[in-house]
């Protein structure tokens, strides 16, 4: 492995594990075995390597997601695994690197939340509309905004003060998500959604 995919791949599990803020070019170049003469020699500032980093676990990120649709046998499954997926990677990042994300660096946050927000060509889209395709979704759904309004159940994951203290994902997903996509499923799509529930909130 190159250098500069060395110190991209050692700094996102650093920024990861402690926050951006919390993590040097010190401690990357320490954890390297680097000098960091050679890291300022890849990347011109930390600034620099923080937006590499971000475009990288974008990029990843997306295509571990068009993987998990891709292998999927109906769109339930999809969601399912999705919901897994979603849930071991926010277990394994540290909040303050989305607070640090958010605070210090507004300009890649926003960046980065515009080229996920709801509209076509969004994974949200796809799902919804092959879910009709599938039989399972019924067939006269605005997709736009059903579109728009799982993007926003998906986001208050993340935000703080949405729900009651101490409420957690499974209650969520017991309470609104669930109940939500069985409204809006065919006979066929709910007898595939009640399948997966126990394994949901298991």
């Amino acid at each position: 492995m190159e250098a500069h995919d060395r110190v991209i791949q050692k700094s996102m599990e650093l920024f990861t594990q402690y926050g951006i803020r919390q993590v040097t070019m010190d401690q990357i170049a320490e954890e390297l075995g680097m000098s960091k003469r050679t890291i300022y020699e890849l990347f011109k500032d930390k600034d620099t390597l923080v937006a590499e980093c971000i475009e990288t676990m974008f990029t990843l990120y997306n295509e571990e997601i068009r993987n998990i649709i891709a292998g999927a046998s109906n769109v339930i499954e999809a969601l399912y695994l999705l919901g897994q997926h979603g849930q071991k990677k926010r277990a394994s990042v540290n909040r303050l690197y989305f607070e640090d994300l958010r605070k210090y660096y507004p300009g890649l946050h926003e960046s980065i939340m515009k080229r996920t927000r709801p509209g076509k060509g969004s994974f949200s889209c796809s799902i919804i509309t092959k879910g009709i395709e599938e039989g399972i979704f019924q067939a006269d759904l605005n997709i736009e905004i059903v579109d728009s309004f799982l993007y926003m159940m998906m986001e208050s994951f993340h935000k703080k003060g949405i729900y009651p203290e101490n409420t957690t994902e499974k209650e969520v997903l017991r309470n609104i998500i669930i109940p939500y996509y069985l409204g809006i499923s065919t006979e066929k799509g709910k007898k595939i959604i009640e399948q997966y529930i126990p394994l949901t909130l298991n």
